[in-house]
This record gives C-alpha cells, sequence and structure tokens, in this order.
C-alpha cells in the first residue's frame, strides 16, 4: 500500500527524532564564541516541529553548570511550533546553564538522556547568535525536510471579508511551503483597503522578518509582508500576504475553503 509522504513524516512527531548535517556551525552567547564544529545534529524532541541544533559537548567553549529543576515536561500540550521556547523539553534529560565571559544562559543546553545523542548537547536557538557556514539564521535552523517554492502566476485571486474586496490581481506569486497552505502574495498596488502598520513582528527561518498590516476597523494583523526577505523569499519582497484562515479567497472566481491551522 502506498503512503504518503507527510503521513510518513508526521507519524514520526511524537518520537525524539536527530539529523546529521555537515554545515560548519557556529554559536555566540554576547559576542563570546560558544560552539563551533562541522559534526552538529540537527534535534528534533517528541512534539517539535521544527528542530534546533545539538553540539558535540567536546566543541563547547564555555562553563556548563546543573540548572536544575524538572526536565522533561511530557505534560506539555499538543505540537510544540516555534512559538513555544527550546527550553521546554519533552524528552528525559539534563539542562545547564551556559556561561561565557559575562554572560549566562540560563538552561541553554540540554543533555537528553538517549544513547544515540550522547556526548551531544542541544542548545537553546534564542539564547545564541547563530551561523551556517558565513550565514546568520533566524527563528531556527533549515529543516532539511521542509522548503519553500515561489511560482509566478496568472490566475485572479480575489481576497474579501464579509463581502468588502481587499486585494485583487492576475499578477500573484504563489509560495508553497511544505506542511502549510498555499500563500497568495499580491502586488501592494492591488490591494483596494487600507492598510495599517501594526507592531507585531515575527521571524521565519525560510523568509525572514515580517512585517504585520492591519484593515482599520476591522481584524488585528491580518496582512504581512516580507520587506527584507531572505534569499529563498526573494520574489515576495514587499508584496503582501492575507492570511486565508481569516479572509476569503477566490481562484478565477472560484472560492477556496479556508485552511484549518495553528493560526485559525
Amino acid at each position: 500500500m502506498a503512503v504518503k509522504m507527510a503521513d510518513l513524516l508526521g507519524g514520526a512527531l511524537g518520537a525524539l527524532r536527530y539529523q546529521p548535517t555537515t554545515k560548519r556551525i557556529r554559536a555566540c552567547l554576547g559576542g563570546e564564541p560558544v560552539a563551533d564544529t562541522d559534526t552538529a545534529l540537527l534535534v528534533w524532541e517528541p512534539r517539535r516541529v521544527v528542530p534546533t541544533y545539538a553540539v558535540p559537548r567536546s566543541a563547547l567553549a564555555a562553563q556548563l553548570v546543573p540548572a536544575g529543576g524538572d526536565v522533561g515536561d511530557d505534560e506539555i500540550p499538543g505540537f510544540l511550533d516555534p512559538s513555544v521556547p527550546f527550553t521546554a523539553h519533552t524528552c528525559p534529560g539534563t539542562s545547564f546553564d551556559v556561561i561565557a565571559g559575562e554572560e549566562t544562559g540560563a538552561a541553554a543546553a540540554f543533555q537528553p538522556d538517549d544513547a544515540d545523542l550522547a556526548g551531544y548537547l542541544v542548545l537553546d536557538f534564542a539564547t545564541f547568535e547563530w551561523r551556517e557556514e558565513d550565514e546568520p539564521i533566524v527563528a531556527h535552523p533549515h529543516d532539511p525536510f521542509h522548503r519553500i517554492d515561489t511560482r509566478r502566476s496568472r490566475r485572479r485571486i480575489r481576497i474579501e471579508v464579509d463581502g468588502t474586496l481587499l486585494a485583487e490581481s492576475s499578477s500573484p506569486i504563489l509560495l508553497f511551503e511544505t506542511g502549510l497552505p498555499t500563500r497568495y502574495y499580491l502586488p501592494r498596488d492591488s490591494v483596494t483597503a487600507d492598510l495599517d502598520v501594526s507592531n507585531t513582528v515575527t521571524y521565519c527561518a525560510y523568509k525572514g522578518r515580517a512585517t504585520y498590516y492591519s484593515v482599520p476597523g476591522g481584524p488585528a494583523d491580518l496582512a504581512w509582508a516580507y520587506h527584507e526577505p531572505l534569499i529563498e523569499a526573494t520574489p515576495v519582497r514587499d508584496r503582501i500576504c492575507f492570511f486565508d484562515e481569516h479572509v476569503d479567497v477566490f481562484i478565477d472566481d472560484k472560492p477556496v475553503n479556508r485552511p484549518v491551522t495553528p493560526w485559525s
């Protein structure tokens, strides 16, 4: 019987998973080098949907102090998306404070109780400044089983909310991302609604820093744009994308069902 790839990958979400990488990985804390290795591992703790890095303990140029407290709280509900700090653990192990120079990363290193990860420390991504080779990375490491693709299209995309037209374009760029609904990025001049910049900012490991927009008198943070995207997302620079979960999307006048996602 054939197996859908998404089901195959998703079926392992409850397991502690890892994948070696040949990239040179560097981490700094307050400007102080903490790790420099080409034998790092990508590690997904149980129910984590994105990975962080584990480095050989021998490659760590910092002091470790046991952090204490309970570690491995399998009572954390549901799946752990990027909004859940990597200091929240879903497998047994030992946490350490990381001290480099005058800086301390509280509970920033974690040693899982697993023989396959012996000698490795999982590092909290948010605590450190990271580089893959000579490129800085944000949010979390790239997942080698996750990708984005952008494609230009002539399909006419119309965006409405409660019957009010927000945007319409026959030159969208469609962004396809593993495990997420198709996103429709429209030219700024195709947006007919007034948009106010909000204070919300998020970071995507694949697309970069997102700026959010609200419709006056309407839903907050209804749309976003990448004004300085990472290289993979350069085709959508300055284009506006609306949350399909909260608007009505029509493709060539045919309505599209609203997707159900964590942002619904």
